[in-house]
């Protein structure tokens, strides 16, 4: 009975830490970064930490957003770099959430005006569970972001594993082809990339797999693409009806006409916001690919 009391005791302590605050967490930068309470207006400097408010139900705390955010619901701060300090600064935000890549240059710059800043910079789908549970602790919804991150990896590894039957040289080979009018060279992903492990875990072999550049991003020239003459094509849009022009741009490169996944019609539009973004929307994008892989499924 005394032990049992003694571990109740011990377990509502650890709650009331947990639920404290202040709190210290260590962003994507490598900064420790210090909440001494929940915050209550939030600016999301970057489209990708948008996707983890709004999954902790925290629109309601969003007060800024940028022009290239699918969310509308808050003021327009601009463009992601240079980021607009002024603008942010009359939101008068409790935290500045910035994309730990290409926006490192400006966390400093938004140090110096007074802000508070948190970066996120997810690589791997655990990293995308744990900034998801980083976000929830922020905000005082821990248990809400644990559920949720339980139940994306269930429904993530529900699909890994079927695709882990099969045999390797069963599985399509995929290319992602993002491409660019006027250029000859085609932006790829490749190992160290979140999308490289999407392909993976949906049950594809990515043909540049064994590559890798800045964030696992690379170029590669067309002629390559010929010579591994991948089974799938994945091609990215940015607007809604945009899926036919993506498919156009990828049919009009002559060097490709007789690949495999243009003479069976297996060029699939990705929505371009979805696979540029290390968020929980790609949980579903593997759902996805799973079933256009091995069913046929809707492109």
């Amino acid at each position: 009975m005394r032990r049992a009391l003694l571990v109740l005791f011990v377990m509502c302590l650890i709650s009331i830490f947990v639920l404290s605050y202040p709190i210290t967490l260590v962003d994507d930068l490598g900064r420790a970064v210090t909440f001494e309470k929940e915050p209550q207006r939030v600016v999301s400097a970057a489209p990708v930490a948008t996707d983890y408010l709004l999954k902790l139900d925290l629109s309601n705390k969003i007060v800024g957003v940028t022009s290239f955010d699918s969310y509308k619901e808050a003021e327009n701060i601009g463009n992601l770099v240079p980021i607009n300090i002024e603008k942010i600064l009359t939101l008068k935000p409790d935290v500045v959430f910035t994309f730990g890549g290409f926006q490192a240059g400006e966390v400093e710059k938004l140090e110096k005006a007074g802000l508070k800043v948190f970066a996120i910079n997810p690589r791997t789908m655990d990293d995308i569970f744990r900034t998801l549970i980083n976000i929830g602790i922020i905000f005082n919804k821990s248990e809400q972001a644990k559920k949720l991150s339980r139940n994306l990896k269930s429904k993530m590894l529900g699909v890994a594993k079927k695709a882990y039957n099969v045999p390797i040289d069963k599985r399509p080979r995929v290319f992602f082809a993002s491409i660019y009018q006027g250029t000859n060279e085609i932006w790829t992903c490749g190992q160290g990339s979140f999308l490289n492990e999407v392909i993976s875990l949906a049950g594809g072999v990515n043909i540049t797999g064994n590559y890798t550049g800045p964030n696992g991003w690379l170029t590669i020239g067309m002629e390559f693409v010929v010579s591994e003459n991948p089974d799938v094509i994945l091609t990215p849009y940015y607007y809604e009806g945009g899926q036919e022009e993506a498919i156009k741009a990828v049919k009009s490169i002559k060097l490709w006409s007789n690949l495999k996944a243009i003479k069976n019609n297996k060029i699939i539009p990705v929505d371009g916001n979805i696979v540029s973004s290390p968020d929980t929307r790609l949980v579903d994008l593997i759902v996805k690919l799973y079933k256009i892989f091995y069913s046929g499924g809707d492109k």
